[in-house]
């Protein structure tokens, strides 16, 4: 299912937008840490699309880029 989702919309919408998401996805998500989630997403300092992506360091990973891109 896609659900579209913009910042413009209400912040209780985003909340439930999320939570749906991550069901669809088969995880679970609060509606507390889903409305911290929407809260910044309001402020746009979440893009869903990223989340993954930048939820956790990885130190070996940034070496390996800065060795690449020094190199280049």
């Amino acid at each position: 299912m896609y659900i579209a989702c913009d910042r413009s919309a209400k912040k209780n919408d985003i909340r439930d937008w999320l939570i749906i998401l991550a069901g669809d996805n088969g995880e679970t998500l609060s509606k507390s840490r889903a409305d911290k989630l929407a809260n910044k997403f309001k402020k746009g300092l979440f893009d869903p699309e990223l989340e993954r992506v930048i939820q956790y360091s990885d130190p070996t990973g940034e070496t390996a880029v800065n060795r690449v891109l020094a190199a280049a």
